[in-house]
């Protein structure tokens, strides 16, 4: 693949994916776990403390400085704490779309998904990352107990899934973008308090991707939010596991092969910290890696370990296209989990046709997210609709 035109990226901090495919990890810097959380009674979230950086986006056409890789560039965060082992969760057996509707608040909050993408829309001019951090939040909260929206519950013991050791570092932005619709549609007399705050992170996801240059689908919706949260719960995919190993945790969801590719292509979007590259460039490169890019990979990621330092999934920063799988069939994945992709026989095939076709990956990233979606339901038996997102009612 031709080196790309250099762009300036001093200060830009793209979302962080740190551990595993699409966006397992965290966002880029501190998303406030380290901060008591805030409770307040006010409608929708209150974003963690602690995070309030807004990164520049690149300047196009500027030449970078000597050396500099546009998928590689470094960027400044706070610093990662150490990867912690994670606690086991519950198989979340894929659940059909039961009371699910894209219809579902037609005669309840009819103008929902204009004030849901209206807010989007306004995060991400504000902010380059918000679309990567607010996507990532939809994939951790699905995958623990649920599309449930417990992600977003703030213990006043810090027990819940968003102070855990895989979710801390989730970035800020994508939080404020929720928070951000959750108050656009409580803000509507018709809406306010009737619309789950799951089915806000499920909107604002699509409108994510929509709004970066990737498709658009339609969300089905009715989902309840879950009654309460715990750190215990949370056990993601990690950024060492093969596809074996990763397609363990994803088939426990019902998720197919299919699944993990298409969705492991949310890295189109983010970034990682070196911490999770430095054990395949030292002492020497692995052999997944294509020469010439560890040597990149090792110009960026210093050997005594800088966590502040930052690695581009991709050369397209900010688009959702398909780019990453062209950077994953050069050998040229980041991750292992992403290299993973191309070195076993059950993947490769879908690798090299997402790679060569933009419109095949748009369509099962689409079935994939639905799918994604029907993850844990709630009912109104063992559910609610929360009135502030970050706590029980």
């Amino acid at each position: 693949m031709k080196e790309l035109i250099l762009l300036v990226l001093v200060s830009f901090l793209v979302a962080v994916a740190a551990e595993c495919p699409f966006s397992h990890g965290n966002d880029g810097g501190n998303g406030g776990a380290n901060a008591p959380p805030k409770h307040d009674n006010s409608p929708g979230y209150s974003p963690p403390a602690n995070n309030d950086t807004t990164p520049s986006p690149p300047a196009s056409g500027t030449p970078a400085a000597p050396g500099a890789s546009p998928a590689l560039a470094p960027a400044a965060s706070p610093a990662l704490a150490p990867e912690l082992a994670p606690a086991p969760a519950p198989s979340l057996n894929k659940t059909n779309n039961g009371s699910l509707s894209p219809d579902y608040y037609a005669n309840i909050c009819p103008n929902l998904e204009s004030l849901v993408q209206g807010a989007v829309q306004g995060m991400m001019a504000s902010s380059p990352i918000a679309a990567a951090a607010t996507l990532r939040l939809f994939f951790h909260d699905c995958f623990i107990t649920g599309c449930d929206a417990s992600l977003l519950i703030q213990n006043p013991n810090n027990d819940d899934e968003q102070h855990s050791s895989e979710n801390m570092f989730l970035r800020a932005d994508g939080y404020k973008t929720i928070a951000a619709a959750k108050a656009a549609v409580d803000a509507d007399p018709q809406c306010t308090n009737k619309v789950s705050c799951a089915d806000i992170m499920a909107l604002a996801a699509r409108d994510s991707v929509t709004l970066s240059g990737g498709p658009t689908w339609k969300v089905e919706l009715g989902r309840y939010d879950a009654l309460g949260a715990r750190a215990s719960d949370v056990d993601l995919p990690l950024t060492t596991e093969d596809v074996p190993a990763l397609m363990k945790r994803f088939s426990a969801h019902g998720l197919t092969v299919d699944d993990l590719v298409a969705l492991s292509g949310g890295h189109t979007l983010g970034a990682t910290s070196c911490v999770f590259v430095n054990s395949r460039i030292y002492p020497t490169a692995d052999a997944f890696l294509d020469p010439g890019f560890a040597s990149q990979l090792q110009g960026i990621c210093p050997s005594n370990l800088d966590p502040n330092t930052f690695v581009f999934f991709d050369q397209s920063v900010t688009s959702f296209d398909n780019n990453y799988f062209l950077m994953v069939q050069q050998k040229k994945g980041v991750l292992f989990s992403d290299s993973a992709l191309y070195f076993d026989s059950s993947s490769k095939g879908i690798v090299d046709k997402f790679a060569a076709d933009q419109n095949a990956f748009f369509t099962q990233f689409v079935s994939s997210m639905v799918t994604l979606g029907r993850l844990g339901l709630k009912n109104a038996a063992n559910g609610e609709i929360r009135a502030i997102c970050t706590k029980p009612n």
